[in-house]
Parts: structure tokens; C-alpha cells; sequence
């Protein structure tokens, strides 16, 4: 069931780059429809400089939870320290969990293809819009990841005019999908709700929420996750005291 959750739970991003890097070769925005470029550059602005702590709940296919933590995220601090586990199951954490957290968190950054990879923005097509709101659906790239086929999946992106703003990333399943053979993913749907902090201020990520349905042998599984995020601080980055810059895409935990 976690290789369920890892696929479904995608988030948007790309890795940071040394100042003294060259650039990348490609704006992995250009050729993408505003204000939907802007609203994505105007968050990578913003994103890595939010301090927050973060509950996350799994509830099993019963609707009973299996699993609760209470993390604290500062990127003021160094990359091997920014995340501190605060509680597990309702309890405070231990040291050695701690570390382990620290450690399990670093692995996940590393590994992870992120959906800003996956996202071929300069496809993005408009399927709604108001005075006050647009909707974009946006195609997966091809040929970037097997294990995800981009014709399994559906992504729209809500942006806000006015600033323009993030408001919300949906990413469904269109049919069901067969993993490493034995597991068969039927449903999932994933969503990131953005939600303003401070007024002058993109609104940063607030709420991750995702729920699927599987079967691994012919044996029927299910999964709800969500996660919240509180108490924002606005901080400096520790990042630029090693004079790195961020890429107009940037990570979305979970």
C-alpha cells in the first residue's frame, strides 16, 4: 500500500541549483500560458521561506487511523535539521525517532520525481475561467518516467488572477493501473490547497490531501491521507547564507 501513496502522492518542485552553476538549458517554464507562469514563479519566490508545523493523519480503508505525526519545518535551519518530529501516535518523540525522521525525510527528497518534472506546462490548455478564476489542465510529459504513464493521469491547476496565485493543484486518476504486476491501483486523487498566511504574501501550501483505492493479489485495499500545515513564520532560508538559488519550481513536502 505505500508504493500506492508514493505514486499518487506527487508533489511539484524542482531541485535547487548552486549559484556558480551554470543554468539550465531550458526555462522550465517557458512556452506556458500566463498567468499561470506567473503564479508559479511567484510561489517559488515565496515557498521556501515559510517555517510551519505539519499534521499528517493515514486512515486505514475503515476510516480508522493508522498513522499521526506532528513534524515542525524551518529552512532557516540546516538541510539535516529543518524537519524535527514533535509527536507520533499522540506521543512526544523520542530522540532516536527523531533522528530517524530526519533521516527518512532526507531519502524522500532525494528519491523522489517530483510532479514539476513530470508537468509539461507549455501544454497547458484552460478548461474554465471567471473574472477571478482560471482552470488549466496540464499533460504529463512522456517518456520522463515509465512508472507513471502520462495517460493515466489528469492535472488541473487553479489559479487566482488577481495576484496571480496557486489555489489549488488536483491530480486524478483517469483508469486504473498496474504496478510492479501484483498491484493494481483503481482510483486516487490527490489535492494541494493553497491558502494566504500574510496578506502581502503568495499563499503557501496549507492542506495535502489523497485517498486510493487498490488491489494487491485480488485483495481489496484502501488509503486516506491529509496533511495540514499551521503556525507559519516567515524566515530566511539557510540555503542563501550558501549563496544558493531556488528554481522557479520548488518542493511541495508531504
Amino acid at each position: 500500500m505505500r508504493l500506492l501513496f508514493l505514486t499518487l502522492l506527487l508533489t511539484l518542485g524542482t531541485a535547487a541549483r548552486a549559484a556558480d552553476e551554470p543554468p539550465p538549458a531550458t526555462d522550465p517554464l517557458a512556452g506556458a500560458p500566463e498567468p499561470l507562469a506567473e503564479a508559479i514563479r511567484q510561489y517559488g519566490r515565496d515557498a521556501n521561506r515559510w517555517a510551519y508545523t505539519q499534521r499528517r493523519i493515514v486512515y486505514n480503508g475503515k476510516g480508522r487511523v493508522q498513522d499521526e505525526t506532528l513534524v515542525r519545518y524551518d529552512p532557516s535551519q540546516p538541510d539535516d535539521v529543518q524537519w524535527t518530529l514533535l509527536q507520533r501516535d499522540g506521543q512526544p518523540a523520542t530522540e532516536a525517532q527523531v533522528k530517524k525522521h530526519r533521516k527518512d525525510m532526507a531519502k524522500r527528497v532525494k528519491d523522489r520525481m517530483t510532479l514539476g518534472q513530470l508537468l509539461e506546462l507549455s501544454r497547458a490548455t484552460v478548461t474554465s475561467e471567471t473574472a477571478t478564476d482560471i482552470i488549466y489542465e496540464v499533460p504529463l510529459r512522456k517518456g520522463d518516467n515509465q512508472r507513471l504513464p502520462p495517460e493515466k493521469f489528469q492535472v488541473f491547476v487553479h489559479v487566482v488572477r488577481a495576484k496571480p496565485a496557486l489555489a489549488l493543484i488536483e491530480v486524478k486518476l483517469r483508469s486504473s493501473w498496474r504496478v510492479a504486476g501484483v498491484v493494481k491501483v483503481k482510483a486516487g486523487d490527490v489535492r494541494l490547497e493553497f491558502a494566504s498566511v500574510l496578506p502581502e504574501f503568495t499563499p503557501p501550501l496549507a492542506r495535502i490531501a489523497a485517498e486510493g483505492n487498490a488491489s494487491v493479489l485480488l485483495v481489496p485495499l484502501a488509503r486516506r491521507a491529509e496533511a495540514t500545515r499551521t503556525d507559519f513564520k516567515r524566515v530566511t532560508p539557510y540555503n542563501e547564507r550558501l549563496k544558493v538559488k531556488l528554481g522557479p519550481l520548488q518542493l511541495l513536502d508531504f
